[in-house]
């Protein structure tokens, strides 16, 4: 007797496969087309009847069989980002290029055990806390993406663990002497060495920095215009300062979708300009620092300069209690004068 579209079949490959049943069940596409899904392999007719009917005791769709994890954020991503604003656009795909490593894998059988592996991944890998809690939070997104549309029943975000305490990362600065280490990479050519000197100069965030665009750069002021985490981090001025007025060139000479950009021109996201940071680090000695780190060496150095406190917040984009003043050619002016403090 033939079975029901939807209710799956057992189909019998030859002899000459090592696993010759295979289970397989129908879903209707659109009105009128049916398709067929391949669901697991097994070696006697036994094994794929037990399989079949684990399948339909789970109560899953058999359309959703053909959703994968990509699939779901692709959806869930083309609604949530046409009201996002840019900082959690942002978060976000720096969270997917992480979750994506499931992302050809069938929605309704990402388990428990794929989702807990990637967030003990960030942690090994040094991730901050705030991070590996942004990941958790896009797998959340896209499991209620799923359950509202039938696609699975059941959300094991819920039970994936974060880590006990803060991922640990070591804080620090680069000193006067990693400094000179460094610039002397630069001039050498050592690969990305020239831009952890720009992130030393201008106080960047590696996110902001690497999504900076020939159209950020004012050459008629000289200074660099971005940032996107906090109201008065957005959109702030960082004046060029001459030490990396050569290696800035260089990068707009590439006329790249981003300053900086790989060899096709193509932006370069974070994850996978960390890796280069950390050849740069390793070449100075420092393989636990980070690209936070030069941040931190911009604030110090500007303190250490005698760089006002106003000028400081404004490069960084910390509030100096008048985040919504706009700034005029006389805060460019003060701006690129106090930075040439720092050497």
């Amino acid at each position: 007797m033939r079975r029901a579209n939807g209710t799956g079949s057992i189909v019998n490959l030859g002899p000459n496969r090592r696993n010759r049943y295979a289970v397989r069940v129908s879903y209707l596409e659109r009105p009128g087309l049916w398709k067929q899904k391949y669901l697991s392999y097994h070696r006697t007719a036994k094994e794929a009847q037990e399989a079949l009917d684990k399948y339909l005791a789970s109560n899953i769709p058999a359309k959703s069989l053909a959703v994968t994890w990509g699939d779901v954020y692709n959806q869930w991503s083309a609604k949530k980002y046409a009201k996002a604003g840019a900082a959690s656009i942002a978060s976000y795909k720096a969270s997917w290029a992480r979750l994506c490593v499931l992302e050809k894998k069938d929605m309704c059988k990402v388990t428990i055990d794929d989702l807990q592996s990637i967030i003990d991944q960030d942690e090994a890998n040094g991730l901050s806390k705030s991070s590996i809690s942004n990941d958790k939070m896009l797998m959340k997104a896209l499991f209620k993406h799923a359950t509202e549309r039938d696609i699975v029943y059941k959300d094991y975000s819920a039970f994936v663990e974060l880590p006990g305490v803060e991922a640990k990362h070591e804080k620090g600065a680069f000193d006067d002497i990693t400094m000179r280490k460094l610039e002397n990479l630069a001039s050498s050519g050592f690969p990305w060495a020239d831009t952890v000197l720009m992130l030393c100069y201008t106080g960047f965030r590696v996110s902001e920095f690497l999504g900076l665009t020939r159209f950020s750069y004012h050459s008629e002021a000289n200074y660099l215009q971005g940032g996107l985490k906090t109201q008065a981090g957005k959109n702030r001025i960082v004046p060029v300062h001459p030490k990396i007025m050569p290696y800035l060139t260089k990068w707009l000479s590439r006329g790249g979708k981003t300053i900086i950009c790989d060899d096709d021109g193509n932006a370069i996201p974070a994850y996978k300009y960390r890796p280069l940071f950390s050849k740069v680090m390793e070449e100075l000695g420092l393989p636990s620092a980070t690209p936070h780190w030069c941040r931190h060496t911009a604030a110090s150095r500007m303190r250490m300069a005698g760089v006002d406190e106003v000028a400081i917040k404004r490069i960084l984009g910390h509030s100096d209690g008048d985040v919504t003043e706009h700034y005029t050619h006389v805060d460019v002016s003060f701006l690129a004068k106090e930075i040439q403090k720092v050497s």
